[in-house]
């Protein structure tokens, strides 16, 4: 039997394991809800929201098709284990990025079944080896949506059709209303609607909360569960480049691609780092109230909880501010970084272990500089009219401009019922830079640069 393994892939076009299984006959598609990946890592419902919209859609183009998308609950060796007493032999077909990929690749040795993965192959290559071996895959023709899939005779009782059923799949966190919605055809429209023209202040606004809403390309979501390929994303945006007239939309295109291509390289890296020890001897003891004032947009400072409570609201925050949530509680606050990024990743809908690791690695000193960030100072380079500011915090919406960074030197600021700030942020920020400053002061050698790194990455998608 062909079975079709959907993991981040989650679409019909450019989907190389489904055309050519699709060739070969028989085609079972399916998708395991696997408990571990879901309770033991920092998904949230969030992202099962996300997915769940997205299996929907898959589901009906697939029935579209003449096929049938079939759904599983449980680890996908066992998953695999009932489907081999089924049908005696398989032949598995997936991306070669798919997070199932390490499990899968064990089971098939074991039990001597035959896997087609597909994909770039960029493990362990760099420099000019990698570039070269992506450029060719992503310029290589897009894998043809197949004309019929034809159903299984047979198909063994566990399996289940019904999305329904994932009602009862109990996970941690929230669902929110007013994020981005998954499937297929909203990844398309978003991309077309950002090449018809969201590019054309890309650069200039990627660093500005409110306009880069809606001047980044708002793909990473998609990107991260596979509603659209990169490939597809790199011919598009390729074909709308040479078609500009005007050299400034090139050089937003081009500076888009740039980081497309950056994030890929981040993927296919393996992240490792180590935080100097003199580092981790400044870290704060946990304070779980401080902690939970941050996550949930209380801690007083108002470009913090403003970023805070639209990272809750919407599953999204350009890179500036998640570098400077991050900066403060895990470099200013000096907390652990790794139970921040573990909250981080639940909220973010657009969460990818190896780009967020690497990420939060390069603000908190693991990879490069320390990145200590004053917010009051940046807070009013980011949004100097504090319409961000007020948009998310009612309770300043009405506050004059001169006080929006700093509402406690306001003279009636107990009668805005906003919190007060939980550190004096001069002080707390002054503070963590002579630590920072005494650290690299003791003559330890220079930190020496990893091949592929570089001094700072933003991911603005």
């Amino acid at each position: 039997m062909n079975i079709v393994l959907f993991n981040k892939d989650l679409r019909i076009s450019d989907h190389q394991p489904l055309t050519e299984a699709a060739r070969s006959g028989e085609v079972l598609p399916l998708y395991v809800f696997e408990s571990s990946q879901w309770k033991e890592t920092p998904l949230s419902v969030r992202h099962l929201q996300f997915v769940v919209e997205s299996l929907d859609e898959l589901t009906k183009g697939i029935e579209g098709k003449g096929g049938k998308l079939f759904f599983a609950i449980g680890e996908i060796e066992t998953v695999l284990e009932k489907l081999l007493d089924t049908y005696d032999s398989i032949n598995l077909f997936t991306h070669n990025d798919s997070g199932l990929m390490d499990k899968v690749m064990k089971w098939v040795e074991k039990n001597q079944q035959s896997l087609f993965s597909y994909g770039p192959d960029l493990d362990n290559v760099s420099g000019k080896h990698f570039n070269n071996r992506l450029e060719s895959y992503l310029k290589e023709p897009l894998a043809e949506v197949p004309n019929r899939i034809v159903v299984p005779s047979k198909t063994p009782d566990f399996l289940f059709g019904d999305l329904k059923k994932i009602n009862n799949f109990r996970i941690k966190g929230t669902k929110i209303r007013f994020g981005q919605q998954g499937g297929e055809m909203k990844a398309i429209e978003t991309l077309d609607s950002f090449l018809e023209g969201r590019f054309e202040n890309y650069i200039e606004r990627h660093q500005k909360p409110l306009p880069s809403s809606l001047s980044s390309s708002r793909l990473s979501a998609y990107i991260t569960w596979g509603n659209i390929s990169i490939r597809t994303i790199f011919q598009k945006t390729n074909e709308k480049l040479q078609a500009c007239e005007l050299e400034e939309d090139k050089i937003q295109l081009e500076e888009f691609l740039s980081k497309l291509t950056a994030r890929v390289k981040i993927c296919s890296m393996e992240i490792q780092g180590q935080q100097l020890a003199d580092v981790r001897g400044i870290k704060r003891e946990w304070n779980e109230d401080w902690s939970q004032r941050w996550l949930q947009g209380r801690t007083g400072i108002p470009i913090i909880d403003a970023a805070m409570r639209s990272l809750d609201k919407t599953g999204w925050m350009n890179f500036s501010l998640r570098a400077m949530v991050t900066s403060f509680i895990a470099n200013t606050l000096l907390f652990d970084e790794k139970k921040l990024s573990a909250a981080l990743a639940e909220l973010y809908l657009d969460y990818e272990p190896a780009v967020h690791d690497f990420y939060i690695q390069q603000q908190t000193g693991v990879k490069g500089k320390m990145k200590i960030i004053d917010p009051v100072k940046v807070g009013r380079q980011l949004d100097p009219d504090g319409a961000f500011i007020r948009r998310y915090i009612s309770e300043l919406s009405k506050l004059p401009d001169e006080y929006i960074h700093e509402p406690w030197l306001y003279p009636a600021f107990y009668q805005l019922n906003y919190e007060a700030p939980m550190v004096d942020v001069k002080k707390a920020y002054k503070k963590a830079r002579l630590q920072n400053q005494s650290i690299k002061n003791k003559g330890k050698p220079g930190r020496t640069k990893e091949e592929g790194e570089t001094e700072q990455l933003s991911f603005d998608f």
